[in-house]
């Protein structure tokens, strides 16, 4: 097969061509070559011989800080007998005019890629090597004048209204206007109200002149070794960043690929790293606003020509997640409460959304436990079970959802409309909404699970089957008129039958399946 560009063909036959809607990338064996498409885009211009010497030899500079044994250097692709081929290599191109120009790097083995890698696991040694990679770098290139002044608020208002405008053209294949409108509402509006959040990141001196593009395909594991490839060269601007906001790259990345609990764990491994205690509303802000990034980006490929039918549908489903991520994290902080009679499995229901999501999970019985100075497998006497006592483990669910980052899983019963309107009262305050998941299974199949629970030394929950029937009198009807979506689970199927119905709740146009 021919692989041609500028009109004329490559005389080696790569062993595969990765094509992107700014790069060309040919790998032959252990090497891979970068070339820069002759394009032109709002945020990007490789439209010029010069301009393309001038981008594959700051590629290069940028990204030898990160991995200098991956990128090895730089070379002219010239035209010899009517074909094109690489050049010698070199560390800094001359002033010339060949063909072309590209990056030359060592070949990455295709399973250490992220994407590949976390199928197998990503471990905490993972992300702490690769954390620890990251904050040594920003540390070995302190901010200068430049790039501390990107950081201000009245520098990256034009990024940030450009970025959300440049997403209106994929309306409405990629994204519905009415989330369009609500990113661009919610995003400007965060922005605008908050300059003294930026202006403090400046003066903590959380700016670097970092990556830009810090997403699961640019990173790889090699022999236990993080690498880090692909920065932003073509504009400063996208490099220069809060740290905070090259972590939320990664870890919208990796929602993108489907590994929420993943995302969560990135940011407890920046915040060891980087010692940094940072605002919940910003990261929240950062992840809403670059998940529209990686979906206008992924868009872009639908300009290119040369991608087929099946390539191009990919990249519409691929944008719309993204989109679907972007407006997901704009409307947190989501909160999640698995309710129901006891002993009717909500709480491995309530389980399992945390694990996936990476949310915490407030149990009651473990609330009530502690209130009590008890241990959670320590059994509590009846006057620990009375109204006075409740109300006080309930007001701790409450403000578990006032003081939700993300979001937060309630586990317990919840068999009032009062406890229900008073989760939902809390959750508006937070400037979230609740998700009420309904947990229920016959009546015979709860008393089982009950007899069984009373045989764990280790269970939590003090409730036996004695009281089913109370319990079931004293649980009021839900309504799908008290403020929140309602979703009914039976727990006699798989508890992983609830994610899909709960993501179609909260991120509809989200696809669960990974990979």
């Amino acid at each position: 097969m021919s692989i041609h560009h500028s009109g004329l063909a490559f005389a080696v036959t790569p062993e595969r061509v990765i094509r992107t809607h700014a790069n060309t990338v040919l790998l032959v064996g252990d090497v891979a070559y970068k070339l820069k498409k002759p394009v032109k885009y709002p945020f990007l211009d490789y439209s010029t011989l010069a301009l393309r010497r001038r981008f594959v030899q700051a590629e290069y500079d940028l990204n030898h800080r990160f991995s200098p044994d991956i990128y090895l250097g730089v070379c002219e692709v010239l035209e010899r007998d009517g074909s094109l081929v690489f050049g010698p290599l070199l560390k800094t191109l001359p002033e010339s005019t060949p063909a072309d120009y590209a990056v030359v790097m060592r070949r990455i083995p295709d399973d250490a890629w992220l994407p590949r890698h976390i199928q197998r696991g990503l471990s905490d040694d993972d992300l702490a090597a690769l954390m620890q990679l990251l904050t040594a770098t920003w540390a070995a290139h302190p901010a200068d004048e430049a790039t501390r002044a990107a950081g201000m608020p009245e520098n990256l208002r034009h990024n940030t209204v450009a970025n959300i405008a440049e997403c209106e053209r994929f309306v409405p294949h990629c994204l519905s206007r009415e989330r369009w409108h609500r990113l661009d509402a919610l995003l400007r509006g965060w922005f605008e109200a908050h300059a003294d959040v930026f202006e403090a990141r400046v003066a903590q001196d959380r700016i670097r002149d970092g990556h830009g593009d810090l997403k699961p395909g640019n990173i790889a594991f090699i022999d236990g070794k993080p690498v880090v490839t692909d920065c932003i060269e073509f504009n400063p601007q996208f490099r220069r960043l809060d740290t905070l906001a090259e972590a939320a790259f990664l870890a919208t990345g990796l929602e993108q690929l489907g590994h929420l609990s993943d995302a969560a764990r990135v940011f407890a491994a920046y915040r060891k790293a980087a010692r940094d205690e940072y605002p919940e509303a910003l990261r929240r802000y950062y992840q809403a606003h670059l998940a529209c990034v990686i979906g206008k980006v992924t868009a872009l490929q639908l300009d290119d020509p040369e991608i087929g039918e099946q390539q191009r549908q990919a990249a519409v489903a691929a944008a719309r997640q993204a989109f679907a991520l972007a407006d997901f994290h704009a409307r947190e902080p989501h909160v999640v409460v698995v309710a129901g009679i006891m002993g009717c499995g909500k709480s491995t229901v309530a389980a399992a959304i945390g694990a996936h999501f990476g949310w915490p999970v407030v149990n009651s019985d473990v609330v009530r436990k502690r209130l009590m100075g008890v241990a959670p497998e320590q059994r509590l006497p009846a006057q620990a079970y009375t109204d006075d006592v409740s109300a006080r483990v309930y007001g701790q669910l409450y403000a578990a959802a006032r003081e939700a980052g993300a979001g937060v899983v309630l586990d317990g019963q919840f068999p009032a409309r009062s406890f229900r309107a008073a989760v939902v009262q809390a959750a508006r305050q937070a400037g979230g909404r609740v998700t009420f998941v309904l947990c229920d299974a016959p009546d015979d199949v709860v008393r089982m699970r009950m007899r069984k629970r009373v045989l764990d030394p280790s269970r939590v929950s003090d409730a036996t089957e004695e009281l089913l029937a109370e319990a079931r009198k004293r649980f009021e009807p839900v309504g799908d008129e008290e403020g929140m979506t309602v979703l009914r689970f039976d727990t006699t199927r798989p508890t992983g039958e609830v994610l899909p119905l709960l993501h179609q709740a909260l991120m509809p146009d989200y696809r669960l399946s990974t990979g």
